[in-house]
């Protein structure tokens, strides 16, 4: 092999592997001698150092900060007139910087490797010896977002760096940073160490013990010629797939025979995993597959469980201390970007499927459905393919020329377990009215409170202006100008009683012959806001007053001054308020400058900043049209803010909201800092299976989506829905009263005393209704001839009767022969039928009229019309018979629909019409493992019954635990073999939870392996008596209890909760067979791993010396 370029780190890691896999120790073990003798002679010879001449910054720094400071200008600016929220504003400051000093590091980079590569402070950071791109970066790029202790993000960068110096505000904000790395170096650690004890715990007695388990089960992965091999380097082949060659069977896969494989993708490769291991306690050789210290197969007695514990735990505690020497920089690369290579023609295939989406920064994009390639042109026709992931969102909507470097698309690199959900306040920024735009507000019943929510988004307006919150009974004044010095109120203040007045400093006293009454002058003046008071007296000291004398006059005065362009009062039950729109509150702009068609001045007329005030010129405030005055128009200062679907509202129009005062409340994630010590609680949530607050609701079962949002209060006159192969049921009921057709929903019509008189449905895509959202699955009509022995039912017409009803629009009509009819608007097609609920009750019509089977409804009707159809329902299901001009007719049952309630706050992850795979997260949040274990257990019992059901819910279920744990790693550049996490998650869904006992001794509610249960069922099918099955359905054990519910009890009373663990095995009697390392330990045995692996088979020959 010869090498000649720069030997960094990586390719010298890369060297030393391929020459132990190639050659074995002892020629690998030469090479590093001689790699250390050579460095060892060369450090000596010279040695390296650093001077500040060496920390170069590249000129391209002023651009980069240029571009970001721009594109946070536009934010702001879209911000200022509505357009995005406050957190929207708030995530594209944070990724704006996030992307320049990632691009400004990279700049740096290619700066070092192409125009100065025996930089000192180059060839330290890339041969590994000291320091890292993070150091370099803040030597000579930017210092960029910081993060406090708590882990939020600072929004104001450190655009210098290390070589140019900080400014006190960088020294500052740098101190937050240096106490997040203090404070998780002291307490983070800690909860890393105690996360590789659990894990330890949990695993300790998993110990290769078998050769080979003979299972045929195994991992399917999809084998991509982009496809990245190190999960399936060093397993052990089931099949591949499209080949039959059985010489490949149980062949241990390597590097070279994967890349050969590569070339004939795309296959599926079956492989053996830890998690479809048959061995009973134990996984064995096959299924492990490579020792990957040594790259070739697991030798018998390696304890498996311990490896893999450490190898979760390790990364954990090293990663821990990276935060201190980085100082608290924000590394979270949330989304990555994909950027035009070069410019050229980008070409969007006509059939990538795509939904509008809104993405967390309030940009208006294509979300992807489906993997899909782009391809670039560039003028040379030189191409290049782009690759696109399901879930990226794409920038471009269509075919289009693009420039070098610009955005094409992003995908987020979070795991499913993103941030937390938390409430933000928004405040005021003026005084004034509010007004909304497209704010459709729902009330909702929440803990004894009625919120108001918005619907969807909008604009809530604050229109400025001076409020006056006033007593009821003052009188008031409207005054053309506002003067501190002229009252704007006045109020009298009398006594009820005579008597002689006596005045002492801030107290009026009033004495006659029964009473004394005083009265605290302090009392009267009272704040009141924008307001300051005087009271002043009309009687003088030991004068003597009649009942109802007048004692003083309280005056309010205005805190402001201007000339008043509109005003308008408010009554409420104990006060008024006068709204004010004084000079200060109001622009102008000459008639003649607006020669703009759009704007038609109304009093809802409102304009934007940047809205076109001619040909040449822009708005440049926001604000609503008030009046003309003679050649000017006046405008009310307004202040829009855009509010996401889901917010509280806490005013609703035309409420008057003073400065600095919570108006909404936004439900948010919130971003946190992505390094590993947020990913420890993450972990943490995961191992220990915890039930997230705010969960995501999941679809039970694969289906398509539709949205109910027609409320049932809505009258539909005609109601029609055109027909596109959909089999969904909407019903209108025929009201007497009002000749107008009621709407409600397929479920919600229960079985009503007084007959309907008239009945019909129309085939439909959606169904509308309240809030929430209904899921159903695609049946397929088949076709079914008539039996020749069959009597057709001739005198059927008589129980129906006729009528006719004209339709507005056109219906299309398919049948399963494929004949398309078509009927307009003026052709009657429907038949009526009466006192329906009775026919399947009748026996005489039931051998003529139609046979039923479990599952399906078998009909046969003599045809009599082309343009017919009949529904039959009983009180359970609907029954839809379409006739089509066919002689014969098999129908299934219609599938009944799905329906999800969640708060309207809950943010949709899909919209109408998509299809969902069972499982999927409707709604944003977090995914609750638990449900989701449920959900795919329930549906795979229905189709494959309680063994089959258990086995394939708890594979999808396993592999999609072992990706969210992998992410979170993989988000840190951690690299875990997933052979490890799999060996955990397999000991946490080890157990199943008994829900009836059947002719079993097992209690409800007990945890029994699912291998012993396995066993116990087959054993009782195959009994000669008709044995009852025990009911069980699989469970996800958190790490603690995992451990604590292993089937002996001394490695759980060494694990936590001594006390009870012991009492509990003295009652129960339990007898603990020493099987793991653990418990060995404990009683001073020789662990049963390693050469001792043996042991654990022969300890009761040498106790009870059955020995031969």
């Amino acid at each position: 092999m010869l090498l000649t370029r720069t030997i960094t780190k990586k390719l010298l890691e890369t060297i030393v592997h391929q020459t132990f896999t190639e050659f074995g120790n002892l020629s690998s073990s030469s090479l590093l001698d001689s790699l250390k003798l050579l460095g060892f002679y060369y450090a000596t010879n010279a040695g390296i150092s650093i001077n500040i001449e060496d920390l170069k910054t590249p000129d391209v720094k002023k651009n980069f900060l240029k571009e970001a400071n721009k594109e946070i200008e536009f934010v702001s600016t879209q911000w200022q007139e509505g357009f995005i929220s406050d957190t929207e504003r708030f995530q594209s400051i944070i990724d704006t910087w996030n992307v320049a000093t990632e691009s400004l590091k990279n700049r740096i980079i290619d700066y070092y490797q192409n125009f100065d590569p025996a930089n000192n402070l180059y060839i330290m950071a890339f041969s590994g010896a000291r320091g890292n791109m993070s150091q370099v970066r803040q030597l000579v790029g930017m210092r960029g977002l910081m993060s406090d202790q708590e882990g939020k993000i600072i929004d104001l960068p450190i655009q210098t760096n290390f070589r140019e110096g900080l400014s006190s505000i960088d020294y500052i904000i740098s101190s937050y940073g240096a106490r997040k790395g203090i404070v998780d170096t002291a307490l983070k650690t800690a909860d890393s160490g105690y996360l590789t004890r659990r894990l330890i715990y949990i695993a300790q007695d998993l110990v290769i013990r078998e050769l080979d388990c003979q299972t045929k089960e195994g991992l399917v992965f999809l084998l991509k010629k982009t496809s990245d091999i190190k999960n399936i380097v060093g397993r052990t082949l089931i099949s591949i797939k499209p080949s039959n060659n059985l010489l490949l069977k149980k062949k241990l896969l390597d590097e070279e025979f994967l890349k050969e494989l590569k070339k004939s993708a795309p296959l599926t490769i079956n492989v053996r995993s830890s998690l479809t291991c048959k061995s009973n306690g134990s996984i064995c050789q096959k299924c492990y597959g490579w020792d990957l210290a040594q790259s070739k197969l697991i030798s018998l007695g390696e304890s498996v469980g311990i490896i893999a514990a450490q190898s979760i735990g390790e990364p954990g505690t090293q990663l821990t201390m990276r935060t201190f020497h980085t100082g608290g920089i924000f590394t979270g690369e949330t989304h990555k970007q994909v950027l035009a290579p070069f410019s050229g023609k980008l070409i969007i295939p006509a059939s990538l499927k795509t939904i509008s989406y809104r993405t967390d920064r309030g940009f208006i994009v294509l979300k992807v459905k489906q993997e899909s390639n782009l391809t670039l042109i560039n003028w040379k026709n030189l191409k290049t393919e782009i690759f696109l992931d399901i879930g990226s969102y794409l920038y471009i909507s269509n075919t289009s020329f693009v420039k070098e470097g610009q955005l094409i698309a992003e995908y987020s690199t979070q795991s499913l377990n993103t941030g937390r959900r938390r409430l933000k306040p928004i405040y005021t920024s003026l005084a004034g009215e509010i007004k909304y735009e497209n704010i459709v507000v729902r009330k909702i019943d929440y803990e004894k409170r009625t919120l108001k929510i918005n619907q969807d988004d909008g604009v809530l307006w604050i229109t400025s202006g001076k409020i006056f919150p006033l007593p009821k009974e003052i009188k008031y004044k409207f005054p053309k100008v506002l003067k501190k010095t002229k009252s704007l109120a006045k109020l009298k203040i009398m006594s009820p009683y005579e008597g002689f007045v006596q005045i002492e400093k801030d107290t009026l006293t009033i004495i006659n012959n029964k009473k004394k009454l005083t009265l605290e002058l302090g009392n009267l003046i009272k704040p009141i806001k924008n307001c300051f008071l005087k009271f002043s007296l009309a009687i003088k000291n030991y004068q003597y007053i009649d009942s109802y004398t007048i004692l003083g006059f309280l005056e309010i005065y205005p805190f402001y001054e201007g000339i008043v362009y509109s005003v308008r009062k408010k009554d409420a039950k104990n006060m008024k308020t006068l709204f004010f729109i004084t000079e200060s509150d109001i622009w102008k702009i000459n008639s003649d400058q607006i020669n703009n068609f759009s704007f038609f001045p109304n009093k809802k007329a409102y304009v934007r900043s940047g809205n076109l005030l001619n040909t040449t010129g822009k708005f440049s405030r926001s604000g609503f049209f008030l009046k003309k005055d003679g050649f000017q128009m006046i405008f009310q200062n307004a202040m829009p803010i855009f509010l996401t679907q889901g917010t509280l509202l806490n005013y609703k129009q035309g409420d008057f909201v003073f400065e600095k005062k919570i108006f909404a409340t936004l439900r948010i994630y919130t971003q946190q800092t992505e390094d590993i010590v947020q990913g420890l609680p993450k972990i943490e949530e995961l191992i220990e299976a915890r039930r997230p607050k705010t969960k995501s609701y999941l679809a039970n079962r694969p289906g398509v989506l539709l949205n109910k949002s027609i409320t049932q209060e809505t009258k539909l006159s005609n109601f029609t829905r055109t027909i596109n192969n959909g089999n969904g049921i909407i019903k209108c009921i025929y009201n007497e009263k009002d000749n107008e057709n009621e709407f409600k929903s397929a479920s919600s019509i229960k079985k009503q005393k007084k007959k309907q008189e008239k009945d019909t449905i129309s085939i439909g895509q959606s169904i509308y209704l309240k809030d929430d959202i209904i899921i159903f699955n695609k049946k397929i009509y088949r076709a079914m001839p008539i039996p020749s022995n069959f009597q057709l039912v001739k005198n059927y017409k008589e129980n129906a009767k006729e009528k006719d009803i004209a339709l507005k629009k056109e219906f299309l009509f398919k049948n399963k022969q494929n004949q398309t009819l078509l009927f307009y608007g003026k052709e009657s097609f429907s038949y009526w039928v009466r006192d329906l609920p009775n026919i399947f009750m009748r026996k005489t019509f039931r051998p003529k009229l139609f046979k039923y089977n479990k599952n399906s409804l078998t009909l046969w009707l003599e045809i009599k019309s082309k343009s017919k159809y009949l529904i039959f329902r009983n009180e359970k299901n609907d029954y839809l018979i379409q006739i089509n001009n066919a002689s014969f007719l098999f129908l299934e049952y219609l599938n009944p629909l799905i329906e999800y309630e969640f708060p309207s706050s809950s943010r949709l992850l899909f919209q109408p019409g998509n299809f969902i795979d069972i499982g999927e997260p409707i709604t944003q949040g977090i995914i609750d493992a638990h449900e989701l274990l449920n959900i795919f257990f329930n549906y795979h019992l229905t189709f494959d019954g309680i063994r089959y059901g258990t086995q394939r819910s708890l594979t999808k279920f396993q592999l999609i635990f072992v990706n969210s744990i992998q992410a979170i790693y993989q988000s840190q550049g951690v690299n875990i073999s997933s052979k490890h996490i799999e060996i955990i998650v397999k000991q946490m869904t080890a157990k199943v939870v008994i829900k009836t006992s059947g002719d079993t001794p097992l209690l409800p509610g007990e945890l029994i392996r699912t291998s012993l249960i396995t066993e116990i069922c087959s054993a009782l099918k195959s009994s000669e008596f008709n044995k009852k099955i025990p009911k069980y359905e699989p469970i996800l054990l958190s790490a603690t209890n995992s451990s604590l519910s292993k089937d002996g009890f001394l490695s759980a009373a060494g694990f936590q909760e001594t006390k009870r663990v012991l009492t509990k095995a003295a009652i129960e009697g339990s007898c603990d067979w020493l099987r793991g390392l653990k418990e060995c330990i404990i009683i001073g045995r020789l662990i049963p791993a390693g050469s001792a692996f043996l042991n654990y088979k022969n300890y009761l020959d040498s106790i009870y010396l059955f020995k031969d």
